[in-house]
């Protein structure tokens, strides 16, 4: 099995929005339940500058998605963030892994990016380990700070600075 990166298209709005409508999708990130893909019609539209959206294919089907967003502020431009969503059907097949990798690459060899840094559901132990696994650690703990299932969950705050 291949896995394909490949920059976003306005036409994966219906993708991104099955992708998302997933119950562990939605669960580990911070999007709403039901979501429209006019919603994601207008997102992938009006993308700003510095943010960088890829899609992970397998046999041609859209099914992970990570949104890179370099600061474009001056004393802040050493850093970026990133928000990664997988259709639950594809867990554990490596395609965060794929896109983490991607992001990466445009971090250190293209954008002069020395920082990225994320937030993570304390609670989602698959991904942390993902993370660490790029050198990303953890930094900090917001509690309380996501709320989601009609209960609150904390959140860390997770870097990898390239030395």
């Amino acid at each position: 099995m291949e896995i394909t990166v490949r920059p976003t298209r306005a036409s994966d709005a219906a993708a991104l929005c099955d992708i998302y409508a997933q119950p562990e999708a939605q669960r580990q990130t911070l999007q709403l339940p039901k979501p429209s893909v006019d919603m994601w019609q207008k997102r992938l539209d009006s993308m700003p500058v510095g943010v960088y959206s890829y899609v992970a294919e397998i046999d041609g089907r859209v099914v992970g998605n990570i949104g890179f967003e370099h600061s474009q502020r001056p004393r802040t431009a050493h850093c970026a963030s990133f928000g990664i969503g997988v259709h639950d059907d594809f867990h554990g097949l490596g395609v965060a892994s794929r896109l983490i990798e991607t992001v990466i690459d445009l971090a250190d060899n293209w954008l002069q990016v020395k920082r990225i840094q994320i937030e993570v559901n304390s609670d989602n132990h698959v991904a942390i380990a993902c993370y660490k696994k790029f050198g990303f650690e953890i930094e900090g703990e917001a509690k309380m700070s996501c709320f989601r299932d009609g209960k609150y969950v904390s959140t860390y705050y997770m870097a990898r600075i390239k030395s």
